[in-house]
Protein backbone atom coordinates (compact mmCIF):
# COMPACT_ATOMS: atom_id res chain seq x y z
CA UNK A 1 0.00 0.00 0.00
CA UNK A 2 1.49 3.68 -0.93
CA UNK A 3 2.25 5.88 1.73
CA UNK A 4 2.29 3.56 4.78
CA UNK A 5 5.68 2.23 5.47
CA UNK A 6 8.87 2.67 2.90
CA UNK A 7 9.95 -0.95 2.07
CA UNK A 8 13.26 -2.20 0.67
CA UNK A 9 14.45 -3.25 -1.99
CA UNK A 10 14.86 -7.03 -2.31
CA UNK A 11 14.91 -8.25 -6.56
CA UNK A 12 17.71 -8.83 -8.57
CA UNK A 13 17.01 -6.75 -11.58
CA UNK A 14 17.71 -3.42 -9.37
CA UNK A 15 14.35 -2.21 -10.03
CA UNK A 16 12.52 0.72 -7.62
CA UNK A 17 9.71 -0.10 -5.55
CA UNK A 18 6.26 1.56 -6.82
CA UNK A 19 4.92 2.56 -3.56
CA UNK A 20 5.67 6.59 -3.03
CA UNK A 21 4.18 8.92 -0.54
CA UNK A 22 1.58 11.17 -1.70
CA UNK A 23 1.63 15.01 0.05
CA UNK A 24 -2.35 15.43 0.98
CA UNK A 25 -1.98 18.46 2.79
CA UNK A 26 -2.05 21.12 -0.20
CA UNK A 27 -4.92 19.42 -2.00
CA UNK A 28 -6.68 20.33 2.03
CA UNK A 29 -5.93 23.02 1.80
CA UNK A 30 -7.21 23.93 -1.64
CA UNK A 31 -10.12 22.21 -0.47
CA UNK A 32 -10.79 23.92 2.81
CA UNK A 33 -10.50 27.25 0.59
CA UNK A 34 -13.10 26.14 -2.09
CA UNK A 35 -15.57 25.02 1.24
CA UNK A 36 -14.88 28.80 2.92
CA UNK A 37 -15.47 30.62 -0.60
CA UNK A 38 -18.37 28.72 -1.33
CA UNK A 39 -19.91 29.69 1.92
CA UNK A 40 -19.24 33.08 2.10
CA UNK A 41 -20.62 33.57 -1.04
CA UNK A 42 -23.76 31.67 -0.44
CA UNK A 43 -24.72 34.35 1.65
CA UNK A 44 -24.94 37.18 -0.91
CA UNK A 45 -27.65 35.61 -3.39
CA UNK A 46 -30.35 35.61 -0.25
CA UNK A 47 -30.07 39.82 0.16
CA UNK A 48 -33.32 41.23 -0.63
CA UNK A 49 -33.84 42.12 -4.17
CA UNK A 50 -36.81 43.78 -6.05
CA UNK A 51 -39.68 42.72 -7.68
CA UNK A 52 -39.37 42.87 -11.60
CA UNK A 53 -42.50 41.97 -13.44
CA UNK A 54 -42.14 41.10 -17.01
CA UNK A 55 -45.70 41.19 -18.23
CA UNK A 56 -45.61 44.66 -18.47
CA UNK A 57 -47.26 45.70 -15.19
CA UNK A 58 -46.92 44.76 -11.27
CA UNK A 59 -47.81 41.47 -9.93
CA UNK A 60 -51.39 41.44 -8.41
CA UNK A 61 -51.96 41.99 -4.69
CA UNK A 62 -55.38 42.36 -3.22
CA UNK A 63 -56.57 46.21 -2.55
CA UNK A 64 -56.62 47.95 0.95
CA UNK A 65 -58.97 50.76 0.90
CA UNK A 66 -56.43 53.40 2.68
CA UNK A 67 -53.85 53.00 -0.23
CA UNK A 68 -53.86 53.77 -3.75
CA UNK A 69 -52.07 52.94 -7.04
CA UNK A 70 -49.07 54.73 -7.04
CA UNK A 71 -46.95 54.83 -10.47
CA UNK A 72 -43.78 56.82 -10.96
CA UNK A 73 -42.49 57.56 -14.72
CA UNK A 74 -39.33 58.19 -15.87
CA UNK A 75 -38.92 60.11 -19.10
CA UNK A 76 -36.17 61.76 -21.11
CA UNK A 77 -38.44 65.25 -19.81
CA UNK A 78 -38.00 64.01 -15.83
CA UNK A 79 -40.52 62.17 -13.85
CA UNK A 80 -44.37 61.55 -13.77
CA UNK A 81 -46.06 60.67 -10.83
CA UNK A 82 -49.49 59.12 -10.68
CA UNK A 83 -52.10 58.55 -8.48
CA UNK A 84 -55.75 58.37 -8.27
CA UNK A 85 -56.14 60.06 -11.54
CA UNK A 86 -53.85 62.82 -10.77
CA UNK A 87 -50.57 63.51 -12.04
CA UNK A 88 -47.74 65.17 -11.19
CA UNK A 89 -45.13 66.44 -13.34
CA UNK A 90 -40.94 66.84 -11.99
CA UNK A 91 -38.98 68.24 -14.26
CA UNK A 92 -35.31 67.59 -14.73
CA UNK A 93 -33.31 70.47 -13.45
CA UNK A 94 -29.36 71.81 -14.88
CA UNK A 95 -26.69 70.27 -12.54
CA UNK A 96 -23.89 72.45 -12.01
CA UNK A 97 -21.94 71.54 -15.27
CA UNK A 98 -24.62 72.62 -16.92
CA UNK A 99 -26.27 68.72 -17.76
CA UNK A 100 -29.73 68.13 -16.65
CA UNK A 101 -30.27 65.86 -14.10
CA UNK A 102 -33.58 64.33 -12.60
CA UNK A 103 -35.08 65.94 -9.76
CA UNK A 104 -34.69 63.56 -6.63
CA UNK A 105 -34.95 66.83 -4.39
CA UNK A 106 -38.65 67.36 -5.54
CA UNK A 107 -39.42 63.81 -6.23
CA UNK A 108 -38.42 63.27 -1.93
CA UNK A 109 -40.98 66.16 -1.33
CA UNK A 110 -43.67 65.03 -3.11
CA UNK A 111 -43.16 61.40 -2.02
CA UNK A 112 -43.21 62.74 1.63
CA UNK A 113 -46.42 64.60 1.34
CA UNK A 114 -47.91 61.58 -0.12
CA UNK A 115 -46.70 59.39 2.83
CA UNK A 116 -48.26 61.99 5.21
CA UNK A 117 -51.60 62.09 3.27
CA UNK A 118 -51.85 58.19 3.13
CA UNK A 119 -49.63 56.46 5.74
CA UNK A 120 -50.69 52.96 5.00
CA UNK A 121 -49.36 53.64 1.85
CA UNK A 122 -46.55 51.41 1.24
CA UNK A 123 -46.22 50.54 -2.95
CA UNK A 124 -45.76 52.43 -5.51
CA UNK A 125 -44.04 51.11 -9.62
CA UNK A 126 -41.45 52.49 -10.87
CA UNK A 127 -41.79 52.51 -14.59
CA UNK A 128 -38.16 53.52 -16.58
CA UNK A 129 -38.20 54.27 -20.47
CA UNK A 130 -35.47 52.49 -22.15
CA UNK A 131 -33.79 55.97 -22.57
CA UNK A 132 -33.35 56.35 -18.58
CA UNK A 133 -29.78 54.99 -17.31
CA UNK A 134 -29.37 51.99 -14.74
CA UNK A 135 -28.03 54.72 -12.71
CA UNK A 136 -30.78 57.12 -12.61
CA UNK A 137 -33.36 54.20 -12.29
CA UNK A 138 -31.33 52.95 -8.64
CA UNK A 139 -30.95 55.97 -7.28
CA UNK A 140 -35.12 56.83 -7.82
CA UNK A 141 -35.67 53.41 -6.14
CA UNK A 142 -33.22 54.14 -3.14
CA UNK A 143 -35.24 57.58 -3.00
CA UNK A 144 -38.56 55.88 -2.50
CA UNK A 145 -37.29 53.49 -0.53
CA UNK A 146 -35.80 56.14 2.09
CA UNK A 147 -39.19 57.90 2.22
CA UNK A 148 -40.98 54.79 3.64
CA UNK A 149 -42.14 53.19 0.14
CA UNK A 150 -40.93 49.55 0.73
CA UNK A 151 -42.77 47.66 -1.84
CA UNK A 152 -41.25 49.10 -5.07
CA UNK A 153 -42.06 47.07 -8.25
CA UNK A 154 -40.13 47.81 -11.43
CA UNK A 155 -41.73 47.66 -14.59
CA UNK A 156 -41.72 48.71 -17.86
CA UNK A 157 -43.95 50.65 -19.57
CA UNK A 158 -47.15 49.82 -21.17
Amino acid sequence: MAGTSPQEHTGKSGKKPLDAELNLVPFIDLLSCCIAFLLITAVWTQIAGLQVASSGGPPEQPKVDSTIDVKLLLTEKGYSLSMAGAAIEIPKVAGKDGVTAFDRKALAEKLKTLKISLPEQSAITVQPEDAVAYADLVETVDTCLGEQLRNVTVAPIN
